[in-house]
C-alpha cells in the first residue's frame, strides 16, 4: 500500500496508568477467517474529540462494532479502567429506529426512559413537531438527528458517531456541533466520530487518527498547525488513493 506517511504509533498507557480516566484499547484484533483488518492500541482522555479518517472499507465501522462489543474480537477495551460494558455507546450507519413508532416513542424505549422526549437536550435537537412525526415517514437527515439526541441523551460516557453527518443539512450540522461542544465541556465525554465529509467537524477534533494497514496513526499535529481536516488528510492517505 505505497505512498503512506503516517504519523507516529498511537501508544497506551502502562498497566498502572490504566486507572485514570479515559477510554483505553490494548491490543485489539479482529480478522475475517485468515484475513486481519484491525490491529490496534488507543488511548483517550476524558473530554477528547477525535475524529478517525480513512478509505472505504479500510475497516471504521468494524472498529466501531469491536469497540460496542457487536463483533468479536481479541483484546481489552476499557472506560476508566473497567471493562467499557454501558459506559460506550453509540450510533452505525445502518441503525434502525421502529419505522411505526413516533420519535418521541422511539427515544423513550432507547433510552428506558418514559419522559425521555421531554429532555431539554432532545428537544433542543430534534423539535416537538419531529418528536410526534412516526420515524417511517422521516428522512435521512430526520432519523439520524433522533438518534443523535438518543445517542447524547444517555449516560454513556464514551459516544461513537459512524458516518454522523448523513442526510444533515448544515443548520443542523451547526447545532449538532454545539451540543457536542458542550456535552464534552460540561460532562467530559469522549467522541469518536467517522465522516466523508470532513467539514462537517469544524472545529471540534482534538485528536485525528488515520486507520491504514490495519493500525491507527497519530496525525494530530498536522492537523492543528491550522485545523485543516483536508489538508492533514491529504497530506498522510494513501498516494495510489485519489
Amino acid at each position: 500500500m505505497g505512498g503512506l506517511s503516517p504519523g507516529p504509533a498511537v501508544t497506551v498507557p502502562t498497566a498502572t496508568e490504566r486507572a485514570v480516566p479515559g477510554l483505553t484499547v490494548t491490543g485489539l484484533r479482529k480478522s475475517f477467517g485468515r484475513r486481519e483488518v484491525l490491529d490496534v492500541d488507543l488511548h483517550l482522555d476524558e473530554g477528547e474529540v477525535c475524529v478517525v479518517l480513512g478509505e472505504n472499507g479500510v475497516g471504521k465501522t468494524t472498529l466501531f462494532r469491536c469497540l460496542l462489543g457487536l463483533d468479536d474480537h481479541h483484546g481489552e477495551v476499557r472506560v476508566g479502567g473497567v471493562r467499557a460494558g454501558g459506559r460506550m455507546r453509540g450510533i452505525l450507519d445502518r441503525e434502525m429506529l421502529y419505522g411505526r413508532w413516533s420519535a418521541a416513542a422511539n427515544l423513550r424505549y432507547l433510552l428506558n426512559d418514559s419522559d425521555a422526549d421531554r429532555r431539554e437536550l432532545v428537544r433542543e435537537l430534534v423539535g416537538p413537531e419531529l418528536l410526534r412525526q412516526r420515524v417511517g415517514r422521516m428522512s435521512t437527515g430526520q432519523t439520524k438527528l433522533v438518534l443523535l439526541a438518543a445517542l447524547l441523551a444517555s449516560d454513556a460516557d464514551v459516544l461513537l458517531l459512524d458516518e454522523f453527518a448523513n442526510g444533515l443539512d448544515q443548520t443542523t450540522r451547526a447545532r449538532f456541533r454545539e451540543v457536542v461542544a458542550h456535552e464534552v465541556d460540561a460532562r467530559r465525554r469522549i467522541v469518536i466520530a467517522t465522516g466523508h465529509d470532513l467539514s462537517a467537524f469544524g472545529s471540534l477534533p482534538t485528536r485525528v487518527l488515520l486507520l491504514h494497514d490495519r493500525t491507527l496513526h497519530d496525525i494530530t499535529a498536522d492537523y492543528l498547525t491550522d485545523k485543516d481536516l483536508a489538508r492533514a488528510y491529504a497530506k498522510h492517505r494513501p498516494r495510489n488513493q485519489t
